[in-house]
């Protein structure tokens, strides 16, 4: 392990008092952040997976996610957006905006075609800030080409297959690592087998792909110059080649074939910059699969962080994009004629109630870590990661109203709806919002409900642990039609019974 960069000791002393006074945290939460600031391993600072820093000090997930989140506002470090290649562990893209993340893209080590979604490739990790500590990720074309390739360019916490550890992996398919300066000239010898060998510069973005097939040939030699934007291969013709391999679509934007065998391979840099070159075999028949990672904190989960969407609230998705949700749970409410309220109580006190409303269901969906997409009317949108959370926080909601009712100048009747599926993160009136059939559906489930009551979509009903949240209650089963849906949908209604205090 390295020695440990320096700290700049009043810029860190001055942010860390700037986290103290953003919000209350638990005595031991700002001095393990400082401890680990200055000792941590340069590795360990860069991209920091705040879940699993939080399994590492004992904090709860939510926690540790509010930690780093509020930690980057203060400049303790850096909040990236990072695009990971779902077919390997390449971080495609980083970027310190959401606006600069376009879901579509093509790898640039494994040259897949990517459409990746806000759970599963988009990912948010945390770099100390340069200002604070200096760490050599920062330079990476001061690393050694191993780390450049394997630390730098590899996201963290990747799952390899088949129970190997990563080192195994790389053991079973690189077959060398080198950096050839400026107009160098080196060569190569490879045992070159049956299936794909790659020639790669991720310095330059570059992937050289050779088929080898058929019987072995006699020895063989091949000279790759690289130029300006390309390989040139003078040896023998290469063309694009797009096909699918496992679960994915790969475009090969440069492929040549060559026979199995001893092979020479001669690497020529005319460019005026260093080559960074990894050389890699994959077997005969290599299916590339979608790429497994430890849990870490999506681009959905930060979207639904209360403390995110109200200090990042510049943070919004490129006007021209949509980005994916493949799994997200909405939860509708909306509070029974509230018209003739307004009517009878005049708009001062209505308007006094429905504040108090609000303010109560705001603050039992941040404790379900649920986040308020917005408010229509006296209407509210929420969005959970889990269905559990907001069938959870859908029930309190009604059993707390009740509560204030007995209070309350005149009583207040929630009806609320809660629905799982899909839907696209867009740029709205300058917050991000949510749009799909997914979002209509719940919406519709919603207008079903009764005061004092939650309806349910059969996708959410069927979450884990939602059957244990209701099975104590009456809930009754039907087939309803929602309005512009089109077809009958399985809806489970749930009657809350008054609070007694």
């Amino acid at each position: 392990m390295s020695v440990p960069s320096p700290v700049n000791e009043s810029l860190l002393s001055q942010r860390l008092a700037a986290l103290g006074a953003a919000r209350s945290w638990a005595p031991n939460v700002l001095p393990e952040l400082e401890h680990f600031i200055r000792t941590a391993d340069d590795y360990d600072l860069l991209r920091v997976n705040p879940i699993q820093y939080g399994g590492a000090v004992r904090m709860s997930e939510a926690d540790a996610i509010e930690l780093f989140v509020h930690a980057a506002k203060v400049g303790l470090f850096d909040m990236d957006w990072l695009l990971i290649c779902a077919y390997c562990p390449q971080v495609a893209g980083s970027f310190r905006e959401l606006d600069q993340v376009h879901p579509r893209f093509q790898c640039a080590f494994c040259n897949a075609i990517n459409d990746v979604a806000l759970d599963d490739y988009i990912q948010v990790a945390f770099t100390v800030s340069s200002g604070v500590r200096d760490i050599i990720f920062r330079h990476p074309e001061r690393l050694s080409v191993e780390d450049f390739y394997l630390r730098y360019n590899f996201s963290k916490g990747f799952i390899a297959p088949h129970g190997m550890t990563h080192q195994q992996l790389v053991a079973a398919l690189s077959r060398g690592f080198a950096d050839i300066e400026a107009h160098e000239h080196r060569s190569f010898d490879f045992e070159v087998t049956a299936g794909r060998f790659e020639v790669l510069d991720l310095s330059h973005k570059l992937l050289l792909v050779f088929f080898a097939d058929g019987e072995p040939a006699e020895p063989q030699e091949t000279l790759v110059q690289l130029e300006s934007g390309r390989f040139h291969v003078p040896d023998r013709p290469t063309a694009p080649k797009d096909m699918v391999l496992g679960d994915g679509q790969f475009s090969f934007r440069q492929t040549a074939d060559l026979s199995p065998g001893k092979h020479t391979i001669r690497i020529e840099n005319r460019t005026d910059d260093r080559g960074r070159f990894w050389f890699v075999q994959y077997p005969p028949g290599f299916a590339p699969h979608l790429v497994e990672y430890e849990p870490f904190l999506s681009g959905k989960r930060l979207l639904l962080t209360p403390s995110f969407r109200e200090l990042y609230k510049a943070q919004l998705v490129d006007e021209g994009e949509s980005i994916k949700v493949s799994d997200m749970t909405f939860l509708f409410t909306d509070l029974k004629k509230s018209t003739p309220l307004y009517e009878s109580v005049g708009d001062v006190n209505a308007y006094f109630l429905v504040r108090q409303h609000f303010e109560i269901l705001n603050r039992i969906i941040r404790e379900r870590s649920g986040t308020i997409i917005k408010t229509i009317g006296d209407a509210v949108m929420a969005g959970f990661e889990r269905p559990q959370d907001a069938v959870c926080a859908a029930i309190e909601m009604i059993e707390e109203l009740s509560r204030f009712n007995q209070t309350a100048s005149r009583p207040l009747g929630l009806k609320v709806g809660v629905h799982r599926g899909r839907a696209i993160a867009v740029n709205l009136n300058d917050r991000i919002d949510y749009f799909g059939q997914d979002v209509n559906i719940a919406a519709r489930v919603q207008g079903l409900a009764d005061v004092d009551e939650v309806c349910i979509s059969a996708t959410a009903m069927e979450a884990p642990g939602v059957g244990d949240i209701v099975n104590s209650r009456s809930v009754s089963r039907n087939y309803e039609n929602l309005k512009g849906i089109g077809q009958k949908m399985e809806v489970h209604r749930m009657t809350i019974p008054p609070t007694q205090t």
